[in-house]
């Protein structure tokens, strides 16, 4: 790939900074961008009607407080009671895709909870030593006994994502065994430490449990069902000069040099699949009459285990944990504006996905735009 995938990787790995970062909100509007697609008729939550008409309003009233910080949106969608309340489309359609960014680690955790539902996974206390089995005579002792339950929280003790720059594992022949390698910066279970390390290593995890790749595995049990098409994927290692490629393909999802997916970012995904997903876990693992991953699974999830010490301030098996308007709220954030972000008190599902633009608006300022605006026009 050319100069850029390391240079959006980059970004990539600086989300926890993305996280806690507003945009500008200075001087004029921006231009309104042209927007395209279908408008639902009104639900209902309880006994208030909802008001497409309403909550599209308040989306522009959000979309006009930047100045040109909202440019790269390119999909807004909102349902509730799985029915389309609003959906547009800026400069695109529902058919693009995009880098969901490190919204690709909240899909590895529902994998993740699917091979665990089905047994190919022991549980959240297995060991690395044990999970990874082929790499254990060279892992530190500290790195064999770290737990699969601390790799998803982020508090394995995994070297956070340096600020500004590329992992070092990236760089390397063989990404898994120089994240292990490296070994930890602090006791695990000490506490948070946002790294994109422990998320890819949940996708070596998958792949030696399944005996499959990891698209392959989530072809099967998760994207397919879900009505989400991977045919054809492009699947180049993550190298510079393999970028036309992955910017030509519809469905993308690029792999390290071994071949285990990138479990931290690169899924190319439209704001439609992002939405099936946001739905599967408002309805608790449930899609068309089967339960693709287990109403338990869901909760664990998206139940608060850390404190993040920034914002938002918990986190759980690779969610966000957060509120929207004073409802308990999860999310799935990438950097540059991707958000899948599920209410469940309001039965409320919304979807922002951006392109990747120099200047972008953070992930907080997008958990306003649920917070202060939609969530309201959804409970009031």
């Amino acid at each position: 790939m050319t100069p850029r995938l390391p240079h959006r990787l980059a970004r990539t790995c600086v989300a926890a900074a993305v996280i806690a970062a507003a945009a500008g909100c200075s001087g004029g509007s921006p231009a309104a961008p042209t927007a395209s697609g279908p408008t639902a008729t009104a639900a209902s939550v309880s006994a208030h009607p909802v008001v497409p008409a309403e909550v599209e309003k308040r989306i522009q009233e959000f979309l006009g407080v930047g100045s040109g910080a909202f440019d790269q949106v390119r999909a807004i969608l909102v349902s509730v009671h799985d029915r389309p309340v609003v959906e547009r489309y800026y400069h695109s359609s529902a058919a693009t895709t995009g880098n969901v960014f490190s919204v690709t680690k909240s899909v590895m955790s529902m994998l993740i909870g699917i091979a665990i539902d089905e047994r190919k996974l022991g549980g959240v206390d297995q060991t690395l030593a044990e999970l990874l089995p082929a790499y254990a005579a060279t892992m530190p002792s500290a790195v064999k006994a770290v737990t699969l339950r601390q790799v998803l929280t982020m508090t394995a003790g995994l070297p956070p994502d340096p600020p500004g720059a590329l992992p070092g594992f990236v760089t390397s022949g063989d990404w898994v065994a120089a994240i292990l390698r490296e070994g930890t910066q602090q006791p695990a279970g000490q506490g948070f430490a946002y790294s994109s390390a422990g998320s890819h290593l949940l996708s070596a995890i998958l792949k030696q449990a399944t005996g499959r790749s990891t698209l392959d595995y989530a072809r099967a049990k998760l994207f397919t069902p879900l009505g989400i098409r991977t045919i054809p994927a492009a699947e180049p290692v993550a190298r510079p000069e393999n970028q036309p490629a992955y910017d030509r393909a519809r469905f993308a999802w690029p792999t390290d040099p071994q071949g285990n997916h990138v479990g931290f970012t690169f899924l190319k995904l439209t704001a439609r699949d992002m939405a099936r997903l946001g739905q599967l876990w408002l309805n608790h693992g449930r899609w068309a009459g089967r339960q693709l991953v287990s109403a338990a699974w869901v909760t664990e999830s998206t139940t608060s285990h850390v404190d993040t010490q920034s914002t938002p301030e918990q986190y759980g098996y690779q969610w966000w944990v957060t509120t929207a308007d004073g409802h308990r709220a999860y999310a799935a954030i990438g950097y540059g504006g991707q958000l899948i972000e599920v209410v469940p008190d309001l039965d409320l599902v919304t979807i922002v996905a951006s392109t990747d633009a120099p200047g972008a608006a953070g992930a907080q300022v997008y958990l306003d735009l649920v917070s202060s605006y939609i969530a309201p026009a959804i409970g009031r």
